[in-house]
């Protein structure tokens, strides 16, 4: 892909992805071919901000994972959160904004 197109990719979705993996997917970008541009902007991202919101207000119920597409682990956080006495709903709300950037680059990098 040229770099005018990879830079506009990467202006795009540097906040949607994690910082430490921005290099490798950079170095992705610029292997793929040139239809892979059309393909990547209509790739839809998870809000990292809004995981976060969901995570505080509704995270007790699995609803931030269900928004991420960890349907697994949603359920067994609607089911069993309650056994840890909030203390995994807790220390999810950390961790779901790193699995929704994550998640965001997989599903980037599928695209690829």
């Amino acid at each position: 892909m040229e770099s005018g197109k990879v830079a506009t990719v990467l202006a795009q979705y540097k906040d949607s992805i994690p910082e430490d993996q921005l290099l490798a997917f950079k170095a992705a970008l610029e292997k793929a071919d040139e239809g892979a541009y059309e393909r990547l902007m209509t790739v839809p991202m998870k809000d990292s901000t809004t995981t976060i919101l969901l995570s505080v207000y509704l995270g007790g119920l699995g609803i931030d994972r269900f928004y991420i597409g960890d349907t697994g682990v949603g359920v067994a956080k609607l089911l069993l959160g309650w056994i840890t006495l909030g203390i995994w709903p807790l220390i999810d709300i950390f961790v779901c904004h790193k699995a929704a950037k994550q998640k965001n680059l997989q599903n980037l990098m599928t695209v690829l």
